[in-house]
């Protein structure tokens, strides 16, 4: 009989604001994958999307291969069946969640011979940037600094009263293309300004200033850059921060939004308020109300009857 095993990763909440690239957020929604060893070939299943491409081209099964290849081993055949609860291509780490489950799943199947910082080295190759896979892996509130070839990553604490509200538009925005518009240079003064922001939103979590998160989350790296591709950010944040909200922030390259209060009706209020604020704009959106996820990405055995 073939073994069967799912593993469970969480979706993130990248940058947060001033810390482009570094600092991301596991949430308490997940991509579930189902793997099955079968002689050999690959078939791929996807329920809650039909977008996922089939082949060998599918970022699971490459990261999978990938983690054999980096062990010098040849991969089983394998069926995956996914069953995508992120929104693709929303800023949510749908991308990352398929890369991790990919590597972990080759990990499990050669008897866990690679340690957490190696497949965050090894994800971080295949994303470009260790951000969302950082969250993915260890869960909670992650730093990542990528140096030279490798990736070090430091978990600090989350409050966990503290609710993330996503809401996100019913459009897509691709990584590349939000990339695309961020400048190749900055100025002195604007690299000041983020650096400050994050060492002050860190310690506002820490002591939990929940005041201060609003000038905590403020950021001109990569948002004001982006905007133009969100119709109507700026608005919808004012009105967030007016309905509640400690700060709003792009959810990685976007186009999720994110907003962050303390208490569940609070939370449903501030999602209405951007619902309806993104109305104004002719965006429909969908919102979720969110914890951490203080664990990362977990792999099961599950048992054939």
């Amino acid at each position: 009989m073939s073994e069967v095993f799912k593993v469970n990763v969480p979706a993130s909440t990248a940058n947060l604001g001033p810390g482009f690239d570094t600092l991301s957020l596991a949430l308490d929604l997940y991509n579930d994958f189902t793997f099955r060893v079968t002689k050999d070939g690959l078939k791929i299943n996807q329920t809650n999307s039909n977008k996922l491409p089939e082949d060998s081209t599918n970022l699971v099964y490459k990261s999978f291969c990938e983690a054999f290849k980096f062990l010098k081993k040849s991969p089983p055949g394998i069926e995956v069946d996914i069953n995508c609860n992120i929104p693709l291509s929303a800023g949510l780490g749908s991308s990352a969640s398929a890369v991790v489950s990919g590597l972990l799943a080759a990990n499990h199947l050669m008897g866990n011979e690679l340690k957490k910082s190696d497949i965050l080295s090894l994800a971080t190759k295949i994303e470009g940037h260790p951000d969302n896979c950082a969250a993915a892996i260890y869960g909670g509130l992650t730093i990542s600094v990528s140096s030279d070839d490798n990736v070090y990553v430091s978990q600090f604490p989350w409050p966990k009263e503290l609710l993330i509200v996503v809401v996100t538009p019913d459009f897509e925005l691709p990584t590349r293309i939000s990339r695309e518009l961020l400048p190749a240079n900055l100025t002195y003064g604007d690299a000041t300004f983020n650096v400050s922001r994050t060492a002050y939103l860190l310690s506002c979590l820490l002591n939990k200033d929940f005041e201060g998160l609003k000038i905590g989350f403020q950021d001109r790296l990569h948002q004001p850059f982006r905007k133009d591709l969100i119709p109507g950010m700026d608005t919808i944040f004012s009105a967030a921060i007016k309905a509640g909200a400690y700060g709003a922030t792009l959810s990685g390259a976007g186009p999720t939004l994110a907003a962050f209060t303390i208490g569940k009706e609070k939370a449903e209020q501030i999602g209405k308020v951007i619902q309806e604020k993104w109305l104004e704009f002719k965006v429909k959106s969908t919102y979720r109300v969110l914890s951490v996820a203080t664990d990362g990405a977990k792999v099961e055995s599950l048992v054939i009857k």
